[in-house]
């Protein structure tokens, strides 16, 4: 069993040419940059349903609570 010793990786010449293709991956992803002067879509009834719903679901886990925090209390005092 030998062990070698590490080398120094040969560096790249410069009058190689570029890597083809490299920028293939990251094209694919690259995000659509919007236009900063073009109207902002405004809520709409989405927005308002979500709302609506929120605070719908808020107010049943509310109640939940109080229910049984109530009945917590009734089996202390029994």
């Amino acid at each position: 069993m030998t062990i070698k010793k590490p080398t120094k990786a040969a560096e790249p010449a410069e009058s190689a040419a570029p890597v083809q293709g490299g920028a293939t991956i990251a094209d694919r992803f690259k995000l659509d940059i919007a236009d900063p002067s073009a109207k902002k879509p405004s809520g709409g009834k989405g927005t308002v349903a979500a709302l609506i719903a929120g605070l719908l679901a808020l107010a049943v886990a509310g109640i939940l609570t109080f229910i049984i925090f109530q009945h917590w209390q009734f089996l202390q005092a029994a």
